[in-house]
């Protein structure tokens, strides 16, 4: 099946297409998509002048003038074009070279050779890279003429490089020449160019100055094992012909005197033409040495000095149990003195950074978020894994823990209690040695009400209690337990910073600027449906000469239609108990000039989500609907403030604090406040 590629639709006629009659023919329309050109093969890949030669693939689509060839950079005569296969000829002038295809601005350049007969012609430059001075190798043929006649130009250079010795008819060498820069080669003979394929590469001279441990600090010493990184420069240049096989590889060798006594084990993905970042040989035994470091193109002559330090041995451990935070001491010999080389875990844990004691041993505490049982204990210095011997299990004790306040009142933003009152401390593993605890809250140390069990501790909330941290001290326990914090319950019962969020002035927004409207403002709140933007509007003062900085909570339909059922709210939650929640500065009207109407209900409701707030069923709202805990239901010339009363029976109940507003155009809802009070 042929394809006919129709570039620009109604653009080109079939008739300007060149191409062969045929049937199943497949038009593709090139605007709509982009065929990826290959080019696989050609056939003869030898000839002279005038010869014609074919050059397979896929994507060449049909149309000529978007079609061309090249062999180097001689731009070929296209005979025949198809999708698959390209016909072309060798005019005039044409030398050895790689092929090319751009098929409509797309350009494959290929691997594949089209060597020209009868013509000097090169066929391959070896090496393609090189320092000034050596000798570089061109391979082809017809190439026998005195060097009188040569010009080579590097890049950069006016003038043509030294020839090793005279032009032989198969090949002829040259000299990097002074001040030669990376690039394209340059060839003619007796005034003819000559194509020479592939990119040169000058390369510099690499140097090594010193010797860094991974966190970038200057150290020419280090364990047997560790990672070091040898600063320097030119130590990875970019080849321009990448497919290039190295003449070697890269090297670090650790040296005593001229004995090679084991090679660093470089890391090729962290490798930089600034940077050799390897592991240092774990044979090598303590003492002094010289590393010497070569490139796949030279050996470096610089030596960097570096000491292998003795290896570490751990010869005892303070304790092999305990809680979390039980200070564990791990002695022994050649530790060094930089903690930060240093590395201890419990189990897959790190602990924070160790110190040293006098003796120069390692102290750490055991790490919080263990599990209680045997860990593994693991020493790593420098990155090298210490062996523990005997002491690589560590026994964590399961750790006391506080869980829940009973007798407090549990809100999502805070836990308050009242000065008098008996609460009780739940949790695990407290004991039941009432000597053996201590419980405090804030600074003062609190008494224990009768006997203690391992899940329970009661004691009483002294009268001067303000607020302050719960926590419990017990003995033989290496760390503090913590508690929630504690604030003694208003006196007015005011409870809303603990419940609600941003629902009282000055209202949280984005920033007022000087404008009426905050329109993704009023943080906190959710909205759905609510037009206009609403949410958070600071209108005019008395006055009328300026903006009400503290804003308040706005469900405006100003200049929109059928604004039904939007909704404004969030989730909280209440433990059983009587509650009054406060509506204030309630403000319900309209434009009479445009008729507009509004209605709103402020619904105390159960649930997690929007869904679970009721609606209007067509302008009505109908009181007492499943799941409503207390509602205030709103037209123009509602009173200014209104509130409900929640009585709440079970334990802890989820609930959304919502508006729900009915309006047309020029409508409006406002409110300065929301606010709950805990009434018993």
């Amino acid at each position: 099946m042929r394809k006919i590629y129709n570039y620009i639709l109604s653009a080109f006629f079939i008739s300007s297409l060149v191409a062969c009659d045929g049937q199943d023919e497949e038009i593709i329309h090139m605007q709509n998509q982009d065929p990826v050109v290959t080019v696989t093969s050609i056939s003869d890949a030898v000839g002279y002048v005038g010869n014609e030669f074919t050059i397979y693939g896929t994507n060449f689509g049909i149309v000529a003038n978007d079609v061309e060839v090249y062999v180097g950079n001689t731009k070929l005569q296209l005979i025949s074009c198809e999708d698959e296969e390209l016909t072309v000829k060798i005019p005039e002038g044409t030398t050895a070279g790689r092929i090319s295809v751009v098929v409509y601005g797309q350009r494959v350049d290929t691997q594949l050779m089209y060597d020209v007969l009868g013509v000097p012609g090169i066929r391959t430059v070896i090496p393609l890279y090189g320092f000034v001075g050596d000798e570089i190798k061109f391979n082809g043929h017809d190439l026998g003429v005195p060097s009188a006649h040569y010009k080579v130009l590097f890049s950069g250079k006016e003038e043509s490089a030294a020839f090793m010795a005279e032009p032989e008819m198969e090949s002829f060498s040259v000299k990097v020449p002074e001040g030669a820069q990376s690039g394209a080669i340059t060839l003619t003979i007796a005034d003819v160019p000559v194509n020479v394929s592939g990119q040169f590469t000058v390369l510099q001279h690499a140097t090594v100055d010193k010797v860094q441990n991974t966190a970038g600090e200057d150290s020419n010493q280090g364990l047997a094992g560790c990672i070091s990184v040898i600063t320097g420069t030119n130590l990875k240049p970019e080849l321009l012909e990448s497919d290039i096989e190295l003449p070697g590889t890269w090297k670090v060798e650790f040296l005593q005197g001229t004995e090679i006594i084991a090679t660093g084990i470089v890391d090729m993905e962290q490798l930089s033409n600034e940077k050799i970042t390897l592991k240092v040989p774990e044979m090598l035994t303590a003492g002094n040495y010289k590393i010497a470091v070569s490139t796949p193109f030279e050996e470096i002559k610089t030596r960097l000095d570096y000491t292998i330090l003795p290896k570490p041995i751990v010869t005892g451990i303070s304790k092999t149990e305990g809680y979390v935070n039980a200070e564990v001491v791990i002695s022994g010999t050649d530790f060094g003195n930089k903690a930060s080389d240093i590395e201890v875990k419990f189990g897959e844990t790190v602990c924070e950074v160790p110190t040293f004691d006098k003796d120069g041993n390692i102290v750490v505490r055991v790490p919080a978020g263990l599990q209680a049982g045997a860990n593994t204990l693991t020493l790593t210095i420098q990155g090298v894994t210490i062996s523990m011997g005997e002491y690589g299990v560590f026994e964590v004790y399961d750790t006391p823990e506080i869980t829940s306040i009973e007798g407090a009142y549990n809100f999502p933003y805070g836990i308050l209690v009242k000065a008098g009152s008996n609460i009780t401390i739940k949790g695990k593993n407290f004991g039941t040695d009432a000597n053996a605890i201590v419980v405090m809250l804030g600074e003062e140390q609190i008494d224990i009400n009768g006997n203690v069990t391992a899940d329970a501790i009661s004691i009483t909330v002294p009268n001067d209690f303000t607020s302050g941290k719960l926590l419990m001290k017990i003995q033989d326990v290496d760390v503090d337990i913590e508690g929630p914090e504690l604030v003694i319950m208003p006196e007015d019962g005011d409870i809303t910073q603990y419940v609600l969020k941003n629902s009282v002035q000055p209202f949280k927004g984005y920033g007022f600027e000087g404008k009426e409207w905050d329109r993704e403002g009023l943080h906190d709140w959710k909205k759905t449906n609510i037009k206009n933007g609403g949410g958070l509007q600071y209108p005019n003062n008395i006055t009328g000469t300026g903006r009400d900085p503290k804003g308040c909570i706005a469900l405006h339909q100003w200049g929109q239609t059928q604004n039904y059922n939007g909704k404004m709210w969030q989730e909280t939650s209440l433990p059983k108990g009587k509650y009054r929640v406060n509506l204030d500065g309630i403000s319900l009207g309209r434009d009479d000039r445009n008729k507009g109407s509004v209605k709103a209900v402020f619904v105390v409701c159960r649930g997690t989500k929007v869904e679970d707030i009721p609606e209007y069923d067509n302008g009505t709202w109908r009181e007492k609907q499943k799941g409503v805990e207390g509602e205030i239901v709103m037209e123009i010339g509602h009173l200014e403030d209104d509130n409900i009363v929640l009585d709440l029976v079970e334990n802890m109940n989820d609930l959304i604090v919502s508006f729900v507003v009915w309006a047309n155009s020029t409508a409006w809802a406002s409110f300065t406040s929301v606010t709950v009070h805990l009434v018993e």
